[in-house]
């Protein structure tokens, strides 16, 4: 499974909206992660892995615009090795109306996989495209949420102190299984924990569990929860991964603050 779903939780972020006293603003930034393979038990092919995430969103005249691009290497029995890399972009518009995604994958575990797609949402339903070594045409209801529109439900849950939020969400990163069931568990605000970064220091952070599930689930359990720290500027400080069997950890290394674009009135 793509590491890329992981840093879904990167993608944090806003619907232009002045008049609401809880609308978030998200910092323009490039960002390195560490990535450590950690907690395995018994029952894992693994023995341990490391790697990086490289990070990108900036905002543009029309909306956001993310790249995020990644190595891990597993580590398997018997000395050897598995190698996955990946770089995955998207863009959404400050109305939520509209989200395109591109990814380009290749792993030791699944192989290669290459797409690109769109969808945008209209008065009745919610539609688009994926292509492929063909087009495959996507529909789905409106009660479904993109990416940028779900975190900006959660940053501003968080900021009016309610726990929990619950919604379907679109993902263009899964080829098969588009929509999740994610259900989100927000702690009391803290101070954060990170202070070897000057951007990190003194900055206060939500405590965040995320459960993914299949949107046709029977099951009580979810495929994988993320446990993150993320700032009201929608920068994540550090993320876990547990998966059941194994868990990646991901810790900021560097972040840089990139300009907006300047844009014509």
């Amino acid at each position: 499974m793509s590491i890329i779903k992981y840093i879904y939780f990167l993608i944090f972020f806003y619907i232009f909206n002045i008049y609401s006293a809880f609308s978030a603003q998200l910092l323009s930034h490039k960002a390195t992660y560490t990535l450590n393979i950690q907690n395995i038990k018994e029952n894992s092919f693994l023995e341990g892995g490391q790697g990086q995430t490289f990070f990108e969103i900036v905002e543009n005249c029309n909306g956001w615009n993310i790249k995020e691009d990644y190595v891990l290497i597993y580590e398997l029995p018997n000395n050897k090795t598995s190698n996955s890399f990946s770089s995955y972009s998207t863009f959404e518009n400050f109305l939520g109306t509209k989200h395109s995604f591109e990814l380009n994958e290749e792993s030791q575990f699944s192989g290669k996989k290459s797409y690109q797609g769109f969808i945008e949402k209209n008065k009745r339903e919610i539609s688009g495209s994926i292509i492929n070594n063909s087009i495959k045409k996507l529909t789905f209801k409106k009660d479904i949420l993109f990416p940028i529109e779900h975190l900006l439900e959660l940053i501003k849950t968080a900021k009016i102190g309610k726990k929990i939020l619950t919604k379907k969400v679109f993902f263009g990163n899964e080829d098969e299984e588009f929509i999740k069931i994610v259900s989100a568990f927000i702690g009391n605000i803290r101070n954060s924990t990170s202070a070897d970064i000057d951007y990190l220091k003194g900055k206060k952070i939500w405590p965040i569990k995320v459960a993914f599930y299949k949107e046709k689930s029977k099951y009580e359990n979810p495929e994988y929860e993320i446990y993150l720290e993320i700032d009201d500027l929608g920068v994540v400080h550090s993320y876990k991964v547990d998966y059941g069997n194994f868990e990646i950890k991901a810790l900021l290394k560097k972040i840089e603050i990139l300009p907006k674009t300047k844009c014509k009135m």
